[in-house]
């Protein structure tokens, strides 16, 4: 109970940072099914017809606002992911193994992901951000090829993270590219959490000029701040299938409710 206690007052475990990423995840899941797709019909409508409802309702305007709030906090949860992947990667003891557990949980990831963001089970139009995390461990390993601090391996790190935002932008991975970016920031300061924070959420705040829903993402690294470097004590079973039932939960409700 005291350890408990202990950890409460001195920061967050990786536990605990999961468990506020799933948080944001799940408000951005709700935005878009509940709010976007199931009251608003946003994917059934144009443009106009949109536009035309939500000038005669209220209830229309305050359900498109809500969304929008809620998936500007769903970006929060990508500063989260990033560090959480970096983490994993530096903790791992078998990296093979690592990559494979999280590409199972990609592919198991994508039939909800597809219910609950386009309102049918197949669609080609997006990966689910499983796969970038994916991709951004591959990064990593390419990192550690390359550890000392010269011009070539410098040149060659880079270009290695811009193939993989080229991939990512190409497989249409949800937060895909954001996410590799960030975690290639999270990496480079790894060692110096003060300019991890600071340098993280500085890139954090340049991604808002592709999407304005990132504004409010920098916040998450006052989450971060107080890691504790704890693993925490949550189930593996429930690390890697919470956010695929969050997104299936989420979906079903969308489906059969609306």
């Amino acid at each position: 109970m005291g350890r408990i206690y202990n950890q409460r007052i001195t920061g967050f475990h990786t536990g605990a940072l999961r468990a506020w990423g799933l948080l944001f995840l799940a408000a951005g899941a709700t935005g878009v099914c509940i709010l976007q797709n199931g009251m608003l019909g946003m994917n059934r409508l144009s443009g106009q017809q949109l536009l035309e409802i939500m000038e005669t309702s209220d209830t229309a305007m305050t359900a498109a606002t809500v969304s929008l709030i809620l998936q500007a906090l769903e970006t929060c949860a990508v500063p989260i992911f990033a560090f959480l992947m970096v983490e994993g990667f530096r903790h791992t003891r078998n990296f093979k193994n690592y990559l494979l557990r999280v590409l199972a949980l990609a592919v198991v990831t994508e039939l909800p992901y597809n219910l609950t963001i386009g309102g049918q089970w197949l669609d080609q139009s997006t990966r689910n951000p499983v796969f970038g995390v994916a991709l951004g461990l591959i990064i990593l390993y390419f990192y550690r090829m390359y550890p000392e601090k010269k011009v070539k391996n410098t040149i060659m790190k880079g270009i290695v993270t811009l193939a993989a935002v080229v991939w990512a932008f190409m497989l249409s991975i949800a937060y895909g590219q954001t996410l590799i970016l960030i975690g290639a920031t999270v990496w480079a300061f790894r060692e110096k959490p003060l300019l991890r924070d600071i340098a993280g959420a500085s890139v954090t705040l340049l991604c808002s000029l592709s999407s304005l829903f990132f504004v409010a993402a920098p916040m998450s690294f006052l989450i971060l701040h107080g890691y504790n470097g704890e693993k925490g004590g949550t189930s593996p079973w429930i690390n890697y299938l919470a956010y695929p039932g969050i997104l299936l939960a989420v979906g079903l409700a969308g489906a059969y409710v609306f």
